[in-house]
């Protein structure tokens, strides 16, 4: 049952999207979108009855589904992905998204971040230092001030797919890794991109943040022996821009 639910909300969402792709003034019928979306008529017939709640369409026995409405309409896009434990390949991977992620929310947070937004940032550094200091909870701790970085930069798109990945990223820390210290060594550096952020020096942050992520990627090598040409581009690139600096 959560699946067929599941099943027809993903179909709502498809239909939204088709009403404002295609200007649609009538849907097509119950067959022909059974065929096309490659699902039940069952499945069609509950999307399409969340539709017509919503007040988008409005279906006539014997006429058809008619669209009243094709303008702000609410749709749901999801971040799916699979990952496979113990590859250290998809968390390579998934570092590179993550990397791409936060540099862009670093960005809008040294130019989006208000004073009250710094001063939320300045807690989570300080609770982040205590916890690097007492080692309890540490590592909530630190997911709080990246995901932190997130909220402030102001773009809940960033922070939503962030999440995602953030959430694999977990998963794959603790296989193939199985180490629960992977990332402290970068944890020290968190004082440095914090004060970059805050002084709005964003040179200072992405070369910060280069610095954390190459050694986590570090961490991945050592411990799995994958990665070594990846490592190896990515350190003669960020010497390439330290002599160009």
């Amino acid at each position: 049952m959560k699946t067929k639910r599941r099943t027809a909300v993903d179909i709502v969402n498809k239909l939204k999207k088709m009403i404002v792709l295609e200007g649609l003034d009538r849907l097509p019928g119950e067959l022909e979108l059974s065929e096309r979306l490659g699902v039940s008529r069952a499945v069609v017939r509950e999307a399409l009855r969340v539709l017509e709640y919503e007040g988008i369409t409005r279906t006539i026995h014997g006429s058809g589904t008619f669209v009243l409405k094709k303008t702000k309409l609410r749709i749901q896009f999801n971040v799916n992905f699979e990952i496979e434990t113990d590859s250290a390949k998809d968390i390579f991977d998934l570092i590179e998204v993550r990397s791409t992620l936060e540099k862009s929310a670093i960005a809008l947070a040294i130019s989006n971040s208000s004073q009250s937004d710094i001063e939320e940032f300045s807690h989570c550094m300080e609770k982040l230092s205590e916890a690097i200091k007492t080692r309890i909870e540490l590592s909530s701790t630190d997911a709080r001030f990246h995901k932190k970085i997130f909220e402030i930069s102001h773009n809940r798109f960033l922070k939503e797919v962030f999440d995602v990945v953030f959430d694999g990223l977990e998963v794959l820390w603790k296989s193939p890794l199985g180490l629960e210290t992977f990332g402290d060594a970068g944890l020290p550096l968190h004082k440095d991109l914090y004060e970059a952020i805050k002084s709005r020096d964003l040179e200072r942050a992405f070369k910060v943040y280069d610095r954390i992520i190459e050694i986590d990627r570090e961490d991945i090598y050592d411990l799995t022996g994958y990665g070594r040409k990846l490592l190896h581009d990515c350190q003669d690139n960020n010497g390439r821009n330290a002599n160009e600096d």
